[in-house]
């Protein structure tokens, strides 16, 4: 079973809010709010895809179709067929989980999802990405990174020193990763209505 819907928001690394409601990716697990790595699992998929932009849902054969928190349960790619989920596997973000190894039901991508995983489980059963793995932060983007002294756009509108406030702009390679910060960095969602402009 597959569903056309759009896409509306990044939740994390693994969840996203579509036109059909809330989706947790099949398959995959990304590390919790306040672990390493967590910011870059919710901005890589912010990258791939913007507000509005078309989504196919598959739901396959025997996999549940809620969670228990009440989300859809999905496979989830592009129009043009990229597999969010493989995606976050391979960026090193995602460990394959919640599939027939962990008792849950099976699913197609899973073989796949395994072989190619370079994220790792830690003691705690928590995500380590492949950029937190021996205790070393992902490393910051290059260059003077002044807008991580800031927690929210409303912060740096208030500066006093003469950085730029804004809007940044999604597109633009030299706002990327300051719209990256504000949009999915902070956890204050600094691109409200998904223009592609954070700190409008």
């Amino acid at each position: 079973m597959a569903d056309a819907v759009t896409f509306a928001a990044v939740i994390d690394g693994d969840t996203i809010e579509t036109s059909a409601g809330t989706v947790r990716i099949i398959g995959i697990d990304t590390p919790e709010r306040g672990e390493c790595g967590y910011d870059e699992a919710s901005a890589a998929l912010g990258r791939l895809v913007s507000v509005g932009d078309p989504l196919v849902l598959s739901l396959p054969a025997a996999q549940n179709d809620r969670d228990d928190y009440g989300r859809l349960l999905r496979s989830v790619a592009t129009a043009d067929g990229t597999d969010l989920g493989r995606v976050q596997i391979d960026a090193g973000n995602a460990v394959a989980r919640y599939d027939s190894s962990d008792g849950y039901p099976a699913h197609p991508l899973e073989v796949e999802y395994r072989a190619a995983q370079t994220a790792v489980l830690g003691a705690d059963r928590n995500v380590v990405t492949s950029a937190c793995q021996g205790g070393v932060a992902p490393a910051p983007p290059l260059g003077d990174s002044w807008w991580q002294t800031y927690s929210s756009c409303t912060k740096l509108s208030r500066n006093e020193v003469g950085h730029p406030t804004g809007p940044f702009n999604r597109d633009d390679p030299a706002q990327t990763a300051i719209y990256d910060w504000f949009a999915f960095g902070t956890g204050n969602n600094g691109d409200g209505d998904g223009d592609g402009l954070a700190c409008e």
